[in-house]
């Protein structure tokens, strides 16, 4: 266990040796909400960027395509000849998904990708809801996320984590009344003043402790080492211990050379001249609209505006002594080609292609080269940004089945998932049926988005390397591979009928009274095909029994459909009897 000053060394360590990372992030985070500090004193202190966000748009659109997709898992058995073993393994693969799913993961992953991609890390924390009796995914701000030092990209899981971010005096008197007393009760505090809080979490425990910086009116000729003892209060909130015996926390990184480098930290300084190149442009627009106006005085006199002008109202300036003169600015002719070649460098070094926005050099009907480009620039970012993701859930998973073991191991749990690949009720005890927290995280085509998904997918089916059903499972299109495959059949079986009755239509076997009513019911009353062939058969059988003896020779047996023996009016064979059912009627296409 460690004491409150300990974690807060440990944390005033950890972010001076982080604080040219974190002053990168702050960076790139302001960037991508387009405040860029132009220091130009011709601007105004509220006036924004001019320039394109291809940072944001960049960032959103791979991110977007990250998560597109959405992975599957595996959970292998412990003894693959044993029935219990399979049935936990699949057990433990639906409680899975169904975690998942309370979690939203289609979302975190989303925010998650975002970290990635831009901040070069993500970071998860799992807790356990005694609520729900389910573990939870928390994504955190890799921002205001401090862990220890891991050792590579294959090192997700560090010894110990400290998050550091702010809340208001207010949130903090809601959930810890006492210990906001102790921050505001000297009344120097209102409820908007911010409170740092550090959150450490490692194998024994879990400790938040809540600091609050000022300056006591009291004490304003105080020396400097006196002034930065008396303006720190600090309070330790909660301390929970942790039965898990591991740290919930998994942090993955994106994969460089050496220190974390995020996509777009390369075009930041490219950035920050477009918009200043781009703002002295604008300025000098503006002069060119609005030209300078200057009194200049003649030789000998004293140049004096005895009153001066105004358009809106017709009022005539007088000037003595001098001539007013306006000054023109023109733009430079080398600003625009500059701002040009910066946004070409950008797009270059950060894999932005014109396509993210709409724009298209390729032909619009085939789009072959715009396939190309988006396939060369992203298809391998958003591949190597999958596996990462996969790795990392892949362990977020073990915690989450280790969790669940630890606050709840004999509860029994009961719930329904509505994931496509796990859909169902489950049914589990901890302790009895989590008898492994192995599983495997896979991306179905890893790089690929959903609309590449969806036609590689269509391409191997097309080659018989990968059967229909397969390819339901992995198509984000399809919500319940199993009813669609249904559908699929039942599809195809409605057009073998509709392709038979039109057959025998055409030649003439089918009363026009008999197809007519069809024609009827499918169409005003709504009916299936199957359903109206089956009902007007009925009626026909019916009919014919009233019109002839059943035992006549001419008696013909309802429609006149393949199978059903009154093909082109000839009898069937007696040993043979006429198919009477929709059954039959299906057997025999």
């Amino acid at each position: 266990m460690k004491s409150v000053d300990e974690i807060i060394a440990i944390y005033t360590a950890r972010s001076r040796t982080n604080d040219n990372a974190k002053t990168k992030m702050r960076e790139l985070r302001d960037y991508y909400n387009g405040d860029v500090v132009i220091p130009l004193p011709e601007l105004d202190g509220d006036e924004r960027s001019a320039v394109a966000n291809l940072l944001g748009q960049g960032l959103d659109q791979t991110a977007m395509r990250i998560a597109s997709t959405s992975p599957d898992i595996v959970c292998p058995p412990i003894d693959t000849r044993t029935k219990r073993a399979r049935e936990n393994a699949d057990i433990r693969r639906k409680a899975l998904f169904g975690w998942w799913e309370n979690s939203r993961m289609d979302l975190q992953l989303s925010k998650r990708a975002r970290h990635l991609i831009g901040y070069a890390s993500t970071c998860t924390h799992l807790r356990f809801d005694r609520s729900t009796g389910a573990p939870t995914w928390h994504v955190r701000d890799p921002l205001t996320t401090y862990p220890a030092t891991m050792l590579g990209v294959d090192d997700m899981r560090p010894r110990d984590v400290i998050f550091a971010y702010e809340r208001q005096l207010g949130w903090l008197r809601t959930m810890y009344p006492e210990a906001a007393y102790q921050f505001g009760g000297d009344g120097t505090a209102t409820e908007d003043t911010a409170i740092e809080l550090i959150e450490y979490v490692d194998d024994e425990e879990q400790v938040l402790i809540g600091m609050r910086s000022f300056v006591p009116e009291s004490l304003p000729f105080m020396s400097p080492l006196s002034r930065e003892e008396a303006k720190t209060i600090v309070v330790e909130l909660e301390r929970i211990p942790n039965p898990l015996g591991q740290t919930p926390v998994v942090c993955a990184q994106r994969i460089s050379l050496d220190n974390a480098q995020g996509q777009f930290d390369g075009i930041l300084g490219m950035y920050q001249m477009q918009a200043r190149l781009m703002a002295l442009e604008v300025i000098a627009v503006q002069k060119g609209i609005f030209p300078d106006t200057y009194l200049i005085g003649r030789a000998g006199e004293t140049p004096q505006i005895v009153n001066p002008a105004d358009g809106l109202t017709g009022e005539v300036g007088v000037v003595r002594g001098g001539d007013l003169r306006d000054i023109q600015t023109q733009p430079g002719y080398m600003t625009n080609p500059a701002i040009d070649r910066l946004e070409r460098a950008q797009r270059l070094t950060a894999g932005i292609p014109s396509e993210f926005g709409g724009e298209s050099t390729s032909n619009i009907r085939t789009g072959r080269r715009g396939e190309a480009v988006l396939s060369a620039v992203v298809d391998f970012t958003v591949q190597e940004a999958q596996r990462i993701m996969a790795r990392s859930l892949q362990e977020e998973n073990r915690i989450a089945i280790d969790l669940c073991k630890a606050y709840a191991g004999g509860r029994k749990r009961s719930f329904y998932v509505n994931n496509k690949n796990a859909k169902g009720a489950v049914d589990y005890t901890p302790n009895e049926n989590f008898d492994s927290n192995e599983n495997i995280v896979t991306y179905s085509h890893p790089g690929a988005d959903i609309n590449n998904l969806v036609i590689g997918g269509g391409q191997r089916v097309g080659m018989g390397t990968m059967s229909k059903r397969s390819f339901m499972a992995i198509d984000p299109l399809v919500e319940d591979p199993e009813f669609e495959h249904d559908t699929v059949i039942s599809e195809q079986l409605e057009q073998a009928l509709l392709a038979s009755v039109q057959q025998q239509a055409s030649q003439g076997a089918i009363p026009a009274g008999d197809l007519a009513r069809i024609m009827e019911l499918v169409k005003n009353d709504q009916m299936e095909l199957a359903e109206a062939v089956e009902k007007v058969q009925r009626e026909a059988q019916e009919r014919q029994a009233q019109e002839v003896p059943m035992n006549a020779p001419e008696a013909q047996p309802g429609l006149a459909l393949p199978g059903m023996g009154a093909e082109a009016g000839v009898a069937p064979p007696p040993e043979a009897g006429p198919p009477q059912s929709l059954q039959e009627l299906v057997a025999a296409l």
